[in-house]
C-alpha cells in the first residue's frame, strides 16, 4: 500500500492520516526502518509518529488562542479537551500542552474560555500526584477532570471491535487497542483515588466490554456517584441503552457522526449506528459532543440540522 504514494514522493517521506486520526498511510522512504505494509491502524501509527517534526510550542500556543476566541464568538465558554492523544501518539502532549500552552496563557493573562482537561490514562498517577499538590482547579480557568484511553479504534479505519465481523473483511472483528487487563487495572487505580475515567469505544461488543469492566471496578471500589464515561457509544447491541441508566454511565456521543459513518456502516453490514432516542430514554447522563480535534464549535449547527 505504501506503493500508492511511491510514484508521487519518492524523495520525501509521506504520512498521511485519516480524519478520525485512527489510520495513517506511509510511503516507503518513511517506512524504510520498519518496512511493514504502509497502512497504519491505531496503535501501529507509533512505528512514523515519533518521526515526523512536532508542532513548535508558538504554533501550539497561537492555534489554542485562534481557537479560544473562534468557541467564545459561537458562544462556547468551557470545553473538556482530552489532549492531542490517540492510540500510537506519545502520552507526553498532554503533558507539554498543560505547560506550554494552558499555563503559559493563564500566566499571561490570555485566558478567555474554561478548559477540562483529561490525560491519558497511562499516566493516572501522574495526574494524581498533581491533584494532590495542586487541588483539581489549577485557576479560574484550569480544571483537570480526569484520565482517558481506548477500548477500540473507528468505524471507518475497520478498527473498532464488533461481535460480527465487517462485510468488506470478514475474518476482521475490529481491535482492542488497549489490552483488557491492562485497561482493567488502570481503571481501578484511577477510579481508587477519585479521578473520572472516560474510554473510547465504537463497536457494540467494545461498549459491553467497557460496561463490564465499569461494572466490576464499581463493585471493586465499592458504590459512589463516580459518572464513568464512555465516549461515542456509536453501536450498541439491542437492549444495551439501558445498562447506561442502570450503572449510571455517562454516554458521551456525538451525533454529526451519524452524517459520517451512516453509509460507512450500511456498507460494513453493521447494523444499526448512534441509538441516541434509546439513550435518552435509558440514561440519566447524556452529553451532546464533538468528537473531531478541528470541529470544536460546530456542536450547535449540529444540533439545529
Amino acid at each position: 500500500m505504501a506503493s500508492w504514494l511511491d510514484d508521487f514522493t519518492a524523495d520525501n517521506p509521506v504520512w498521511l492520516t485519516r480524519m478520525d486520526g485512527h489510520m495513517g498511510l506511509a510511503n516507503s522512504l518513511a517506512l524504510k526502518l520498519t518496512e511493514p505494509t504502509g497502512l497504519l491502524i491505531d496503535a501501529a501509527m507509533k512505528l512514523v509518529l515519533p518521526w515526523i517534526p512536532e508542532v513548535s510550542v508558538d504554533e501550539r500556543r497561537e492555534a489554542f488562542l485562534r481557537a479560544s476566541n473562534l468557541a467564545l464568538t459561537r458562544g462556547v465558554t468551557t470545553v473538556v479537551d482530552f489532549g492531542r492523544y490517540f492510540p500510537g501518539a506519545s502520552v507526553k502532549h498532554s503533558w507539554e500542552d498543560l505547560s506550554d500552552v494552558y499555563q503559559w496563557a493563564d500566566s499571561s493573562g490570555k485566558m478567555i474560555i474554561r478548559v477540562c482537561l483529561f490525560f491519558p490514562m497511562e499516566t493516572w498517577s501522574q495526574l494524581l500526584e498533581l491533584i494532590k499538590k495542586t487541588g483539581r482547579a489549577l485557576s479560574d480557568w484550569i480544571y483537570l477532570g480526569g484520565v482517558k484511553a481506548f477500548a477500540d479504534g473507528s468505524l471507518g479505519s475497520n478498527s473498532a471491535f464488533f461481535f460480527e465481523p465487517y462485510a468488506d473483511e470478514p475474518h476482521n472483528y475490529g481491535l482492542q487497542v488497549t489490552d483488557p487487563e491492562s485497561l482493567f487495572n488502570m481503571t481501578t487505580a484511577s477510579d481508587k483515588f477519585g479521578l473520572q475515567v472516560a474510554i473510547h469505544a465504537i463497536g457494540d461488543r467494545a461498549n459491553e466490554m467497557v460496561l463490564d469492566m465499569y461494572r466490576s471496578v464499581a463493585l471493586t471500589n465499592g458504590m459512589r456517584d463516580r459518572r464513568f464515561r464512555i465516549e461515542h457509544a456509536q453501536h450498541l447491541a439491542p437492549g444495551m441503552a439501558a445498562r447506561f441508566g442502570e450503572q449510571g454511565v455517562v454516554a458521551s456521543v456525538q451525533p454529526d457522526h451519524l452524517l459520517d459513518d451512516a453509509d460507512s456502516a450500511a456498507k460494513k453490514s453493521l447494523g444499526w449506528i448512534g441509538p441516541i432516542r434509546d439513550l435518552i430514554f435509558s440514561t440519566l447522563f447524556l452529553l451532546a459532543m464533538r468528537g473531531w480535534l478541528w470541529v470544536l464549535t460546530g456542536l450547535l449547527q449540529t444540533l439545529i440540522l
